[in-house]
């Protein structure tokens, strides 16, 4: 067997195992509706792209059917690949969004690596006490009645550490501030008159689901790669869906 037809196979199996693999994030950890606002496409693609390419070029440069160490040097190989799997993989992990809170009068997306370590064990919710795995849960943040507390919590904020959404200590059901929720949202009429594009954007998405504008609102989603917007139902508060349209605008 030639080093390209070797390469060439390799090549193919990478490519395959990188395809489920890829498959089964976007099915688990980076469902559709959030991967563009974790960056999630772009972690997988640099994911599938060095697993592709490493394993085939470094079989292309060491295939020689007469080498006596061949076996020995492929196993090397494929070691090396599934180590470079393994520490994307882990990357992914961590970056992978697990919960979407209300907290205060928006959405924000908080990723696993955004929890502080430890903070799961102090939730005083038995459901909040491990990170889900397959895909972000909708809570609810609330604001600690304590004056004491409440101040060391901005304090957190306001010099970079881990703010309202970030701390499951605060977790309720989102159904709880569902209420408030629609009292903070907005209709869509200041979406719809910003431009051509982001009315043709939001009527497309809400034709396609089948929603009616006079029955919805909005809230702005704050996320780590890219801000969304966030479709409530107006009578409930229930998340209907997310729009990739900036809510700032």
């Amino acid at each position: 067997m030639s080093r390209w037809k070797a390469s060439a196979i390799h090549l193919g199996i990478s490519a395959l195992v990188a395809f489920t693999l890829a498959v089964l994030l976007a099915l688990t950890w980076y469902p559709p509706s959030y991967v563009w606002a974790v960056g999630g496409l772009g972690l997988i693609a640099i994911f599938a792209g060095v697993d592709v390419t490493l394993g085939p070029l470094l079989t292309l440069i060491v295939w020689n059917v007469k080498k006596i160490s061949l076996r020995s040097d492929m196993a090397v190989i494929v070691l090396l690949q599934l180590l470079a799997m393994g520490y994307g993989l882990h990357a992914i992990f961590l970056a992978r969004p697990v919960y979407l809170v209300f907290a205060v009068d928006r959405f924000d997306l908080v990723s696993a690596a955004d929890i502080p370590e430890g903070e799961t064990e102090q939730a005083t919710r038995e459901e909040y006490r491990s990170l889900p795995l397959t895909g972000p849960k909708i809570v609810a943040a609330q604001k600690p009645a304590d004056g004491a507390e409440r101040n060391k919590l901005l304090f957190s904020a306001l010099s970079g550490g881990a703010d309202l959404p970030q701390l499951p200590r605060y977790y309720l059901p989102y159904a709880d501030l569902s209420a408030e929720a629609v009292r903070k949202a907005q209709p869509l009429a200041p979406l719809m008159r910003r431009d051509a594009e982001t009315r043709d954007t939001l009527l497309a998405y809400l034709e396609s689901h089948r929603l009616d504008p006079s029955q919805v609102k909005f809230l702005p989603l704050r996320a780590k790669k890219r801000d969304q917007t966030v479709i409530i139902d107006a009578a409930n508060g229930a998340v209907l869906g997310i729009v990739d349209l900036d809510p700032w605008q």
